[in-house]
């Protein structure tokens, strides 16, 4: 089923399932046209914060003490890796999030995620300093951008304790790698990637998440976020505001916080979903077809959303790093998918047959009765491996692709023929 009649940008088209064939005898990540519209592809960014307004002389001059020989996707990467390190260096204190972390580990999750953005921030700079930009760039900085939240996820859980309390966990990382999602979707079909609500974005909420964690490594964590939040606020407060439901009032501070979060991404989302249906060019290419095909392609991420939340208390409690790993690597893959395609013009299917391993073995651990506590983590551990083998395949191969259209190297910059 088609909304609008149109042969070239297959955003504007609907799937429900099938995808078009790709390339190399659908053996490639895009189609051949699809990596022919991300090499004619132009990037069109959001508006500047005043923070970035701010900040912009700083990155420039911290990108002047880079090799000139550095390729910018190198950049990204070394700043990925530095919330690659804050992941696994909390993993090894704290599988699950329950136990305490020194707090060295909590000060250095701060500083990676600070230094990440730094780098995230100066790769573009360097592209333009070295005459090295291409879609490439754009694909791959926000390729890793979306792997990188389970390092901020992983930090903020980490200092809140949040790992015996996993539906509260899970309720955090899918609202947030939903919303990153979302951000992409909104570019999917509107071809301009929004940075920030007013003067608020990204670049305030990594530093602001950044610093957050690094003063947390100063403080009594526990007494502070464990605390119910009628202890924490003035007793006068309390008395004069007296319509304040006693159920906030009995809410540990951690899991107010976490509230409030959540109705943060409610209006960030609803935010993006009416600017998406009132977009010029959704109205004028499909109107009511188009906005519930749009619509639409936010199913599979909402029964991503849900579907941990169906397993046993016991199990999430045990195995709540592998749920977690395994249902950020399904976000990420499907997030990247979207960036692509959003490049390449190419249609996004509804119904991504991507997350059935994962529906599948979620419900299986819940429907089967006969499923010991170990047979239940083998098969957690065995999905993560699944998810990350189909996120690392499907981003080499469509990497590979746009290199070889462009004729350029990936980490390395391809020196010019004489």
């Amino acid at each position: 089923m088609c909304v609008a009649a149109d042969s070239v940008d297959g955003t504007i088209r609907h799937a429900w399932i099938t995808e078009a064939p790709t390339a190399n005898n659908n053996k490639g990540s895009l189609t051949e046209e699809g990596v022919e519209n991300i090499a004619n592809h132009k990037y069109v960014p959001g508006h500047y914060t005043s923070m970035d307004t701010l900040l912009d002389p700083f990155w420039k001059y911290m990108t002047e003490f880079l090799p000139m020989t550095m390729a910018p996707n190198m950049v990204t990467f070394i700043g990925a890796m530095h919330c690659a390190l804050a992941y696994a260096t909390v993993w090894y204190y704290s599988a699950n999030f329950d136990k305490h972390c020194p707090d060295w580990v909590i000060f250095m999750c701060g500083y990676c995620t600070i230094t990440y953005y730094t780098f995230d921030c100066m790769d573009g700079k360097q592209a333009r300093r070295t005459g090295t930009s291409s879609p490439l760039g754009q694909l791959f900085d926000h390729g890793f951008d979306c792997m990188c939240t389970l390092s901020h996820i992983s930090s903020v859980a980490q200092f809140l304790r949040i790992g015996g309390d996993p539906k509260w966990l899970m309720v955090f990382q899918t609202s947030l790698q939903l919303s990153f999602l979302m951000a992409q979707w909104e570019e999917y079909y509107t071809h301009i990637l929004p940075h920030a609500q007013g003067d608020f974005g990204v670049t305030e909420m990594n530093y602001g998440i950044g610093l957050f964690t690094i003063m947390n490594a100063f403080i009594d964590r526990d007494a502070l976020w464990g605390a119910l939040v009628k202890d924490k606020l003035p007793s006068k407060i309390v008395e004069e505001f007296n319509y304040i439901p006693e159920a906030v009032l009995n809410m540990e501070f951690k899991h107010f916080g976490l509230a409030a979060w959540f109705g943060l991404v409610i209006f960030v989302t609803a935010s993006c979903i009416v600017r998406v249906l009132t977009h010029e060019r959704v109205v004028a290419n499909g109107g009511i077809g188009l906005k519930l095909s749009a619509l639409s392609k936010l199913f599979s991420p909402l029964i991503i959303c849900v579907t941990p939340f169906l397993l046993p208390k016991e199990v999430m409690v045990n195995e709540t790093r592998y749920i977690a790993v395994s249902t950020g690597l399904l976000f990420s893959y499907l997030t990247k998918k979207m960036i692509c395609f959003s490049m390449a013009k190419q249609t996004y299917a509804t119904f991504q047959v991507e997350a059935i391993p994962y529906c599948a073995i979620m419900l299986w651990i819940r429907l089967d009765d006969n499923i010991t506590a170990e047979g239940a983590s083998l098969l957690l551990k065995a999905l993560c491996v699944w998810n990350a083998y189909r996120l690392v395949n499907w981003a080499s191969i469509a990497i590979d692709q746009i290199c070889k259209r462009l004729d350029i190297y990936c980490f390395t910059i391809k020196q010019k023929k004489a």
